[in-house]
């Protein structure tokens, strides 16, 4: 059961009543069983046997109640931190890590809002996400210059400090009445990365229960460490890669970043989730990585290849795959790499898959990279008109084209948002057309 559905509070809860009602028939019972012995055995009257059932039960309700709350917080503090691992070990985008860890620890633990701030290399304290706070509060967020402070005191103290909002401005504001605020700081190898505010009612259990905010907070603190870690790594073999293609390939040198931005405005469009349009954006960006094992004489030919150099050319998206499929952060978009030029009809290359048989990815690509390459210049031709491109893209949905994409594409083309690149002129087809070519060329 995935934590992110909120059912872990819920199925701890259920599992430790269903231990309390147990142990409350266990004790009923022990206690019921001595009635026949007090009655008949000992010849106690029923005012005597009141007199000792009464205190037994009231004792006994009192031990059982005291287990329950005792077993349901050591429940939580081994559960909430293992599930909350599984969940952000699931997400590799490190934004949506923070939203996501400050959002479940709020709702598993009763609070009514929370502040996650992060650190800079410098120590300034950086508001990134906030839950249950006015829009615009992150921006309005401003530590207190003078007097109590408790984000510093958990900076300094690396423990979870428990306060009152009546004593810090910026959450004052926010509520009439008082309330409790946990300050945790997010820790990862002995280092305080950011401070996590959590604020509800002023006598809940939860918000006060340090060993549950440490353990919540290492697991967050851990989590959010690697994933900058991989972010960093990811970056810098970015950099490398794309350096790497732009230096064999001037000619298409900033295609990569407009088809990424197009890609991820599609999808967008599409509905799919931000960490699915940040996978197809990485994908769009090193579509065209195995272009470094092709010939130069092939990529910057001023001409229409042979087809000797176009079976050469088709190998390209093979050799992107073979690089980066071994790189443990780029390993889930390798298969839009090695698929970014197959068809919807099947007719595509380099394995002639068919419809949904091409991965999400790719099958956005294919619509927003013919779009860039043909209203692009290129050393054998001239950018063609906006509209025409446009056009082609319409005539060729369903053969060529995912119609559900190109269906997307065409919304935000209708809204203005995809539109003529300024530096790119409007040419009749027929000029533009100086040598012939297959439609909608890719590069």
């Amino acid at each position: 059961m995935r934590p992110g559905n909120g059912d872990v509070p819920d199925l701890i809860f259920r599992e430790v009543r269903r231990l309390r009602w147990i142990a409350r028939v266990a004790v009923w019972l022990l206690i019921a069983a001595y009635i026949p012995w007090d009655y008949y055995l000992l010849g106690y009257t029923w005012k005597i046997i009141s007199l000792h059932l009464v205190p037994a039960i009231i004792a006994s309700s009192i031990i059982v109640e005291t287990i329950f709350v005792a077993s349901l917080r050591l429940q939580k503090r081994g559960r909430y931190p293992s599930a909350l691992a599984v969940e952000l070990g699931a997400i590799s985008d490190l934004r949506l890590a923070t939203e996501a860890g400050l959002r479940l620890s709020a709702r598993w633990l009763g609070a009514e809002a929370g502040l996650l701030v992060w650190l800079d290399e410098r120590g300034n304290r950086v508001p990134v996400t906030a839950c249950g706070t006015p829009d615009d509060w992150t921006r309005r967020f401003q530590p207190p210059t003078s007097g109590y402070d408790p984000v510093r005191l958990a900076l300094e103290q690396q423990r979870p400090i428990i306060g009152s909002t009546s004593r810090c401005p910026y959450w004052r504001d926010l509520f009439e009445r008082r309330r409790s605020a946990a300050y945790v700081p997010l820790t990862s190898r002995d280092r305080v990365l950011a401070v996590m505010t959590l604020v509800g009612p002023y006598f809940s259990f939860d918000l006060r229960d340090t060993k549950l905010l440490e353990g919540l907070g290492i697991v967050i603190g851990l989590s959010l460490d690697n994933l900058r870690l991989n972010q960093r790594e990811y970056e810098s073999i970015m950099q490398v890669l794309c350096h790497a293609l732009d230096m064999r390939d001037r000619a298409t040198e900033g295609h990569s970043q407009r088809v990424s931005h197009l890609a991820g405005l599609v999808a967008q469009q599409m509905g799919h989730s931000p960490e699915e349009v940040r996978r197809i954006q990485q994908a769009a960006v090193l579509h065209d990585i195995g272009k470094i094992g092709v010939a130069d004489a092939i990529l910057s030919k001023p001409a229409a290849l042979t087809d000797e150099e176009w079976e050469e050319m088709r190998r390209h998206p093979h050799l992107g795959y073979q690089i980066i499929r071994d790189i443990a952060v780029l390993r889930d978009v390798a298969d839009i790499v090695y698929s970014h030029h197959e068809r919807f009809d099947g007719s595509g290359y380099p394995r002639g898959l068919k419809g949904e048989e091409i991965p999400l990815g790719a099958r956005i690509f294919s619509v927003v990279d013919p779009y860039d390459a043909m209203t692009s210049h290129r050393p054998y031709r001239r950018a063609r008109a906006h509209e025409h491109a446009v056009a082609e893209i319409r005539k060729c949905s369903g053969t060529q084209f995912d119609p559900s994409v190109v269906q997307a594409f065409l919304e935000l083309e209708r809204r203005g948002i995809i539109h003529p690149n300024d530096d790119h002129e409007d040419f009749e087809p027929d000029v533009q057309m100086t040598v012939g070519e297959a439609p909608l060329p890719s590069p």
